[in-house]
């Protein structure tokens, strides 16, 4: 390659590759196994990937070098060829790419905190980083993108390093949650511009988040955040929506397709580069260079700053002991409505506070208290739903994850959970934990949630999973999750049978945008042997309904339901959220009467929108 690669950006749009490790994954790679390794094992593979990228498109593709530092490495007694694998890493990539193509060495984060959140001075990250840098840049890489990190400083940090030991630009991508800070609490518009400060030649986004939620940060906190005027080279590379586990594996369900939709998006952004990260093939590259190829930055406009509001509502009252006409007095008898409510991020618990209040004046029969949803750190479901039952007097019914607990966590906060007044969970695996704050924090999955009912089967015995008396019996119902639009019925059917039979007392639907999943599932399945509540997620936007369509494993929207919503988006959002409403009436309409509940999870805690479908079908 000839032309500095900044030169190139000035005239066209950079279409980068797509993942690395999830592809070797299904290439065969073991998980479990030094995936660096296959650099010295099987660089063919590597080149064979590189070569399907190119082939799909890109136009740069990356090195296989993200964990190659040398504390990721001492697992395997390879911390001393840091250097050596990353120039042959490097090499590999430069003879794949052929001269039209140009190739970025990748820097990932070392996989250790920096003093005061963990031992690591910053003499030591940098001398890690330097050891790296240095055999991307005599391996012959035309750029460094140090990516995917969570800590501005260690960002910082590997840029400095990059302009010592190398010429090359450096571009650098850092991963946010949904609100736009990382795991850190670093905001996004001040990283970015701290690093463009420092030096970079670049910023970017990439990992964790899928298509939709990335274009949000870009477009509303990044460019309308004071950098929407700042000439910068910006990179977005997106998972392919969250994981999910299937047979076993984890998979990303964002489609090809829907990447061209979202690559077209972020080029009118003004967007640099363009590429995928986590979950990402070749297929997906080739989609989106369809949209991409030949195409010249866009003018970067920046985005209009809306800023909302809201009172803060004090929540302190006459506390009320006594539930009435509950959630567990109902059950099975009369039709029940509940409302999931998440956690607050931190101990201010006012708003949910105030939105539980008008759920109970409304008459819903319960909450469904989150248990860190999407993996992501929040308060404690079963402190929050303690505070309600006591403070608020609604029924709580607690999500119970088998992912952030081990076997004697699980026994031991479900007894403390009945000890507080908490009667009724629903038992649900968990997201794992790679789609959250904490990627690095342990999965412990001891049970799943089959397993989960079994278990509290027993603590309503009087008795631990190890048979032991506790003196007492808890006395908890428990839900199930069923998803009747799932594309393998059969052994959805097997699933639940199971969990009924270890003695579930009710089951929740996923939501569904079409009335004949429930009645094909009433078909295929029979009479429910317990109670099921239907559950419904209100579109709010038509973008928000692309997304549950392409990024939430499980979930299907119907193409005319996607055309509803889209021409709705053509009198505005209030016009969405009401054809969003309209949609979930009509498809609780059509099963009211083949159901025992609804459950509705209001689309951005939008309490007003719960309350509408509810008015509209109890």
């Amino acid at each position: 390659m000839t032309r500095n690669i900044l030169d190139a950006l000035k005239e066209e749009i950079l279409l980068a590759d797509g993942a690395m490790g999830t592809y070797l994954y299904w290439k065969g790679v073991e998980p479990e196994g030094c995936l660096q390794c296959v650099v010295f094992d099987e660089p063919e593979l590597i080149a064979g990937v590189h070569g399907d990228y190119v082939d799909a498109g890109a136009r740069l593709i990356e090195t296989h070098t993200f964990a190659a530092n040398a504390i990721k490495l001492a697992r395997f007694g390879l911390e001393d060829r840091v250097a050596e694998m990353a120039e042959a890493a490097s090499r590999i990539a430069r003879d794949a790419a052929g001269p039209e193509v140009y190739v970025a060495g990748s820097v990932g984060p070392l996989g250790a905190m920096l003093r005061p959140y963990g031992n690591l001075t910053v003499n030591e990250v940098r001398d890690l980083f330097r050891e790296q840098i240095s055999g991307l840049a005599v391996g012959g890489v035309d750029c460094i993108l140090v990516e995917t990190m969570s800590s501005t400083v260690e960002c910082l940090e590997a840029l400095s390093v990059a302009r010592e030991v190398t010429d090359v630009p450096v571009f650098c991508s850092m991963t946010f949650l949904p609100d736009g800070t990382t795991k850190f609490g670093d905001d996004l518009t001040t990283a970015s511009r701290r690093l463009l400060d420092a030096g970079a030649d670049g910023i970017g986004l990439n990992c964790n988040l899928g298509p939709k939620e990335t274009y949000d940060l870009v477009a509303d906190k990044l460019l309308g955040g004071g950098l929407g005027t700042r000439d910068f080279i910006l990179s977005v590379m997106p998972n392919a929506g969250y994981p999910t586990r299937v047979e076993e594996q984890t998979v990303y369900v964002a489609s090809p397709e829907y990447f061209k939709t979202y690559a077209a998006m972020f080029a009118e952004l003004g967007a640099n580069i363009i590429g995928g990260c986590c979950g990402t093939t070749p297929e997906h590259v080739k989609a989106m260079n369809e949209v991409i190829a030949g195409r010249a930055p866009a003018s970067r406009r920046p985005t209009p700053v809306q800023v909302e509001v809201t009172e803060r509502i004090p929540h302190r009252e006459l506390r009320k002991r006594v539930i009435a006409n509950g959630f567990l007095d109902k059950l099975g008898r009369e039709f029940v409505s509940t409302v999931e409510l998440d956690p607050p991020k931190g101990v201010d618990y006012d708003t949910i506070f105030e939105g539980a209040r008008r759920l109970r004046d409304a008459g819903v029969s319960a909450v469904n208290i989150a248990d860190n949803p999407m993996a992501r750190v929040r308060m404690s479901s079963i402190a929050l739903a303690h505070i309600l039952r006591e403070d608020v007097g609604i029924e709580p019914i607690l999500h119970f994850t088998c992912r952030d607990r081990n076997l004697l966590g699980l026994q031991s906060e479900l007894i403390g959970a009945t000890a507080l007044g908490i009667s009724a969970i629903l038992a649900l695996t968990g997201d794992p934990s790679e789609v959250g704050d904490f990627p690095k924090a342990t999965s412990v999955y001891d049970v799943n949630s089959t397993g989960l009912v079994n278990m509290v089967g027993l603590l309503n015995d009087g008795k631990d999973l190890a048979g032991n008396d506790l003196g007492a019996s808890t006395e908890i119902t428990v839900g199930v999750a069923l998803n009747p639009a799932s594309k393998d019925p059969e052994k959805e059917l097997s699933r639940f049978r199971e969990k009924v039979e270890a003695g579930a007392d009710f089951a929740i639907t996923q939501p569904f945008y079409d009335p004949r999943a429930w009645k094909g599932w009433l078909e295929f399945a029979g009479d429910p042997p317990i109670p099921v509540i239907i559950g419904t997620l209100p579109l709010y936007t038509y973008r928000h309904a692309m997304f549950i369509h392409h990024e939430v494993p499980g979930i299907t929207v119907p193409e005319g339901v996607l055309e509803r919503m889209e021409t709705a988006s053509n009198d505005g959002k209030e016009a969405e959220a009401a054809e969003g409403v309209a949609i979930a009436l009509e498809v609780l309409g059509e099963v009211r009467d083949l159901c025992l509940g609804i459950y509705v999870t209001p689309p951005f805690q939008k309490y007003d929108i719960a309350l509408r479908v509810i008015e509209g079908i109890v």
